[in-house]
């Protein structure tokens, strides 16, 4: 049986796929934030750290702006594909019921 996604909901399929993103994100974000963790930090002559430890927060603060870059884009692209889908025929697809 061919299908054809004739629209998609932006709000609710963008919301969907910035949690995703953000999620993802937090698997490969918190072992690089745990290992910094054992890194010895270089101190400037005052013993303040500089270089990698002074971004341990940006890392915290990655997840959720990729998250939010995520609903913005994919929100932008669902509205336009709901534009164009009329005139050229939108994403089509195939099913089959399966018989168990």
């Amino acid at each position: 049986m061919k299908v054809q996604v004739k629209k998609f909901s932006t709000h609710q399929t963008a919301k969907v796929f910035a949690i995703l993103m953000t999620l993802t994100s937090l698997l490969f974000i918190i072992p690089f934030i745990l290992m910094s963790m054992l890194a010895p930090m270089p101190v400037d002559p005052n013993g303040n750290e500089v270089g990698f430890g002074s971004f341990r927060m940006i890392f915290l603060i990655m997840p959720i702006f990729q998250g939010l870059m995520g609903y913005i884009v994919l929100r932008l692209g669902m509205w336009i594909y709901n534009k164009i889908a009329p005139r050229t025929g939108g994403i089509e697809f195939e099913l089959e019921e399966i018989k168990l």
